[in-house]
């Protein structure tokens, strides 16, 4: 095998994982990054409501009684957050025993997760080792956090950073020109 074949061969495989998110971009049961709020605003299992959140003007959730899951594993809490119309982000929560199998999930859609760890300590001085699997494309950024604020709840948080980008040179400039913002 020559060392430019080599070479491709080691770059395909370092590239694969981003390349198999950007082909189609992240998203949460056919509700893909930067869509429209339709999808949700429009299905009776979701209630929208006007936020005035720093990436958010919109932000959706499930309605009381209603559930959702996300790899089999029972979702705690979803919210689709909205700016301008489009969907800038998900955030979710699921118990933490569930963790893994929603990270092997999420694996096997996105591929290989750039993998960080960090010790974390509760109230009674127990040590914790949290674990984020981080997927990425050039504008988009799924992430899947171990422990969430507490250790008995995971983060599941699929990002848009292109339109966050956007959003934070918008306010940037009104903070610059107060004049923008009348």
């Amino acid at each position: 095998m020559s060392p430019r074949w080599l070479a491709l061969r080691v770059f395909c495989l370092l590239c694969a994982p981003v390349a198999v998110a950007a082909a189609g971009g992240f998203a949460f049961k056919g509700i893909e990054l930067g869509s429209g709020i339709a999808a949700v605003a429009n299905n009776p299992r979701y209630e929208c409501r006007t936020a005035n959140a720093p990436a958010a003007d919109t932000i959706c959730g499930l309605r009381p009684r209603e559930r959702e899951t996300i790899a089999s594993a029972p979702v705690r809490s979803i919210f689709f957050f909205y700016y301008d119309g489009r969907l800038t982000s998900i955030s979710m929560h699921v118990d933490e025993p569930r963790f893994a199998e929603v990270v092997e999930a999420l694996g096997g859609k996105y591929g290989e997760s750039t993998v960080t760890r960090e010790a974390l300590r509760n109230l009674k001085g127990v040590a914790f080792e949290n674990r984020t699997h981080t997927w990425k494309t050039a504008t988009q950024t799924l992430l899947a956090r171990r422990y969430s604020g507490r250790v008995d709840q995971s983060l599941i948080r699929y990002t848009d950073d292109a339109a966050m980008r956007r959003i934070e040179a918008g306010r940037a400039a009104v903070a610059k020109d107060p004049r923008k913002d009348l």
